[in-house]
């Protein structure tokens, strides 16, 4: 056989995805990343993996995951597959195999090392990593051309313990169990937001962010001596095509990621030379059916996606007109103004001043239809303007879910070709919420316990689901817009052209230019009317404009937590227990508090939230939205955007892990000082922020996590993180806050993106499915409803944005009580190093930024 050439592109990998939460990151590290295809470690039995699937590829991949590689519920098809790979007899079956973490750990355990607990839990935190040289061909490494040492994240638990390998597998990568990280970012300065990222790594093929120094050429003689402090990081099999990486080469702060798969595919190339045979070509093409197989939307783009968009080419009779408003009101007074004609609110409110994200605020009164839907009966229901109500069941076909519905509804009611790119923003469409339950049709894998079940039908007095409904959304076609950049207003509203659909029962849109035209000239002199009102009355003295000094026991004493203290400290100690056994690296554990004192059934909750939790605790991704038909209404001040979608179809998240209370007055107390003092104190205190390294490990799981969903629906070559854990500044706090962006991949919608990306990852930790699973039993299988989840807008140009469903009051209609309720959800992220009893007081004190609002509206009421 002629020497082979190293055709690196075409060569063919399957990733064997152990359930983590990382695994599709590895895409883009892979050269040949159009010939890649992932599948789940129980997608196929073993017989069919072996007869269907190994024929088509060169090699493979085993990735990270929660749990033990002992445990067959966890590393599924790699345990008999890895077993082939060490029979002779078995040679059809021998494939190069590379194993990250789990895969590195189930490598070891087939060929008799121990799996052991790791000296140090690190999930998040970077280590350098040593190449063993000695041990080491560098021309046959998958180290080869990598500097020694470099930056890696570590997302485990467990290790392989080194006294246990075999001769066989040869140690070719370790690590120290130091403070190198901790001692890195003494010496750097932080990232304020603004700041032009650099990369500390040189090496051209490897664009990943790092911002910690290499340590100067002298080490640390003192930990080396300490053989028992190293902790295998990497090895080999001496004669079989085995290796495995402890770390995670996938991570966005890893360096070398990119390197160390592509040496990995050179190294399957030799393999396949030193054989002498290469039964599978490389210049055919991977067969289309097996592409199809694979967890990621890149491979059915082409298949059944492009058949569900065939509307919008059929369709284009929607167009939306737009008039200017002089001046400018607060919303507040609009609503001041249809306080007697019983509105139905939707407004996005995004008027934080001091933020950079308060740009644009959408005010609607009058939806054209309201539906709301419950997971565990697949029913929707809906009630048009005009008053006529009906439901549709989805149970006649498992394909078809909540979020498939509302894609495919939305792609009925496209703008007229053109009109897209005439209008910024929000163009109508719907805005309300997907709740946390929503996962139970989002989460790949995840199946709804018998716990969690109805036993009553929808119409069943006794059954609650419709109460807090899972989702709820208004189809919004009459609206205002406030440009808080430019200061200036617009009535919109939507005309449908299309005079044959009038029998539509959502009658979206006006049917003639006169309707439309009158409605825009009722609506700016609503606006009119509020803005000279505004100038001849004053808010009333009663009005809440600074945060209540209250004790954390005054405001906390209203609210009582479905979990009381006792249970919660129980439940975190749990989810210790669990990160420690490997089974997740972080748990967002939460709670619901319920208010004491339930609020009138005639409680102006309009004035609730413009005249106090407005005031009180302002926040760039703030909305009141009502839902009359179930007695819902949603009160959000949250800070926090879970997605947002252009309609270029660029994709954006911006996760805030990491928080530190500014120093806003002279704390020093000198005579001779000028007061200015608190300026540099702020910085110090910037600086702490940037250098803790359990908050910017907190920080970098969601980043990692977050790229990894992207993943699924971008093309990963441009799925990029222009800014990782910038300081932001904010009225009274800095965060850590990260920005992870992508480009979709053709036929794939904004719906399909949230589903993709739901839950939030920061509401949920990670890997994402085992967290969920864990969760559902620490928190007893009581249902999250909106809290955790996201509120905002899919519009009808293609774009959408949403917040993370957090500080936000959620008020219900029990039709047993005279008054309604208010609940509160609160919670906080749980890692190997928190501490119960802290945890706990933190979860009460985020209570604060709704509580003393409804505290202060019961006392003025």
């Amino acid at each position: 056989m002629p020497t082979m050439h190293f055709d690196l592109f075409n060569l063919k990998t399957l990733i064997i995805d152990n359930y983590d939460s990382y695994t599709f990151n590895l895409l883009q590290l892979c050269d040949n990343q159009p010939n890649v295809v992932v599948i789940r470690n129980d997608q196929f039995t073993w017989n069919q993996f072996k007869k269907d699937i190994l024929p088509h590829f060169h090699n493979i991949i085993i990735s990270p995951g929660p749990g033990r590689p002992e445990r067959s519920s966890d590393f599924g098809i790699c345990t008999p597959l890895l077993k082939a790979q060490l029979d002779p007899l078995q040679n059809q079956y021998h494939r190069p195999l590379f194993g990250i973490c789990l895969g590195h750990q189930g490598i070891a355990h087939l060929l008799g090392g121990n799996v052991i607990h790791a000296p140090r839990i690190m999930h998040g935190r970077m280590s350098l990593i040593h190449i063993n040289e000695k041990e080491n061909d560098m021309n046959n490494s998958i180290f080869h051309h990598c500097s020694s040492p470099f930056w890696a994240v570590r997302y485990h638990s467990l290790i392989v313990d080194k006294s246990s390998l075999p001769k066989s597998l040869k140690i070719t990568a370790y690590c120290y169990e130091n403070e190198d990280d901790v001692e890195a970012l003494q010496t750097s300065k932080y990232l304020a937001d603004g700041c032009k990222m650099e990369n500390l790594n040189n090496d051209e093929d490897d664009n990943r962010h790092h911002f910690l120094q290499h340590p100067s050429i002298h080490l640390d003689k003192h930990s080396i001596e300490k053989e028992n402090t190293m902790t295998v990081m990497g090895f080999q099999h001496t004669s079989l095509p085995l290796w495995g990486v402890q770390f995670h080469p996938e991570s966005v702060s890893t360096e070398h990621g990119q390197r160390i798969m592509r040496n990995f595919a050179i190294e399957t190339m030799k393999w396949y030379q030193k054989k002498m045979d290469l039964n599978i070509p490389l210049n055919i093409p991977l067969d289309p059916a097996i592409h199809a197989l694979s967890c990621t939307f890149t491979s059915r783009t082409l298949n059944d996606r492009e058949t569900q968009q065939q509307p919008l080419k059929s369709k284009g009779t929607y167009r939306l007109i737009t008039r200017k408003i002089p001046g400018w009101v607060n919303v507040e007074d609009i609503l001041e103004q249809l306080k007697n004609n019983d509105p139905v609110v939707s407004w996005l409110d995004s008027s934080r001043k001091e933020s950079n994200y308060s740009k644009m605020s959408i005010l609607s009164i009058d939806p054209a239809v309201t539906m709301i839907y419950s997971t565990l009966h697949r029913r929707i229901h809906f009630k048009n303007r005009k008053g006529d109500e009906w439901h549709v069941d989805l149970q006649s076909t498992e394909q078809q879910d909540y979020f498939t519905y509302l894609s495919n509804l939305l792609s009925h009611y496209p703008l007229k070709k053109g009109e897209q790119e005439k209008k910024e923003g929000f163009c109508g469409g719907l805005i309300g919420y997907f709740g946390y339950e929503m996962k139970r049709e989002s989460l790949s894998g995840y199946v709804t316990p018998n716990e969690q079940q109805c036993p009553y039908h929808p119409k069943d007095t006794r059954c609650q689901c419709l109460r807090e409904p899972d989702a709820g959304f208004q189809f919004v076609d009459r609206f205002w817009k406030l440009d808080h950049v430019t200061h200036t207003m617009e009535a919109c509203c939507l005309i449908n052209d299309d005079t044959h659909e009038n029998t539509n029962p959502l009658d979206v849109g006006f049917h003639t230019e006169q309707q439309a035209h009158d409605w825009l000239d009722q609506a700016v002199d609503l606006v009119i009317k509020a803005t000279r009102t505004t100038t001849t009355t004053t808010h009333p003295k009663n009005v809440s404009m600074k945060l209540p000094n209250s004790k954390i026991e005054q405001d906390t004493s209203l609210f009582t937590p479905d979990m009381e203290h006792k249970k919660y400290v129980q439940a975190i100690d749990r989810c210790i227990h669990e990160i420690g056994e490997g089974e997740s690296y972080e748990l967002c554990l939460t709670t619901r508090f319920h208010c004491a004192h339930p609020l009138d059934k005639q409680a102006d909750l309009t004035r609730l939230y413009t005249h106090y939790l407005r005031k009180n605790n302002p926040a760039p991704y703030s909305a009141l939205l009502q839902f009359p038909m179930c007695g819902m209404t949603l009160l959000s001040s949250s800070p926090e955007r879970f997605l947002s979608v252009s309609k270029q179809g660029v994709a954006e998240m911006k996760p805030i892990k990491g928080t530190i209370g500014r120093v806003l007055t002279c704390t020093c107390h000198h005579q001779g000082c000028d007061g200015s003092c608190w300026i540099a104190q702020d910085e110090v205190k910037k600086q702490t922020l940037w250098q803790d390294v359990k908050e910017r490990a907190e920080n970098l799981m969601i980043v990692d996590l977050i790229r990894n969903d992207l993943a699924q629906v971008c093309d990963p070559s441009t799925v990029s993180v222009p800014k990782l854990m910038h300081v932001e500044t904010y009225q009274k706090v800095h965060h850590l806050v990260s920005t992870v962006r992508g480009t979709l991949l053709p036929n794939i919608n904004s719906v399909e993106t949230v589903r993709t990306c739901f839950p939030p990852g920061s509401m949920t930790g990670a890997p994402k499915l085992r967290s969920v699973q864990l969760l559902d039993q620490l928190e007893q299988h009581r249902p999250r409803g909106v809290y955790s989840g996201c509120l905002g807008y899919f519009s009808l140009d293609g774009s959408a944005d949403f917040n993370v469903v957090i500080r936000t009051a959620v008020v219900t209609n029990d039709p047993s009580q005279e008054g309604v309720n208010v609940s509160v959800g609160g919670g906080g992220a749980i890692t190997f190093l928190s501490d119960p009893e802290q945890e706990w007081k933190e979860t009460l004190l985020k209570t604060k930024s709704v509580a003393p609002s409804i505290r202060e509206y019961l006392l003025d009421h």
